[in-house]
């Protein structure tokens, strides 16, 4: 960390390379514990859907950027990243997309509704996978801002 903090000029980012290099030591200092504890899963699926929300948050602003150039082609693309995202979300928690349906409004770009069709990844029992279709539910709705009323997850 202070050969990186030496290299940067005017030392003007030291701050950031302080924050990310300690974060990293966080990390491989709680990653041993974690796996003491048997909650490694839980930080590894947390980090993953909060990736997820970052990359739904710069396709979103991209999208806007592009306002002006909205086609067919771009359209299609963002709502297949939609799906994408969506099947990742379900994996995270264990289930496997095996269809999605989502409702878009008038734009095409916002999101009214999600209809999943989800299997376990796994053996698990029943309420297991009602569990694992409610964390789905909820994490959708956070990540795109509607409300759980509108997503159908079934299993």
């Amino acid at each position: 960390m202070t050969i990186l903090i030496h290299l940067i000029p005017d030392g003007r980012f030291a701050k950031y390379v302080r924050f990310y290099a300690g974060l990293l030591i966080f990390f491989m200092i709680m990653m041993p514990v974690l796996k003491l504890l048997g909650t490694e899963g839980e930080l590894e699926r947390y980090l993953q859907l909060e990736f997820l929300k970052e990359d739904y948050y710069d396709l979103e602003t991209a999208a806007e950027g592009l306002a002006d150039l909205k086609n067919d082609q771009i359209l299609e693309a963002f709502q297949e990243e939609l799906m994408r995202q969506i099947s990742e979300v379900a994996e995270a928690y264990g289930l496997q997309m095996v269809s999605a349906e989502i409702v878009f409004g008038e734009d095409g770009y916002s999101i009214e509704a999600v209809s999943l069709e989800a299997e376990a990844a796994d053996e698990k029992t029943e309420e297991e996978i009602a569990d694992a279709a409610a964390g789905a539910r909820g994490e959708i709705a956070g990540l795109y801002l509607i409300s759980t009323v509108n997503i159908n997850v079934i299993d």
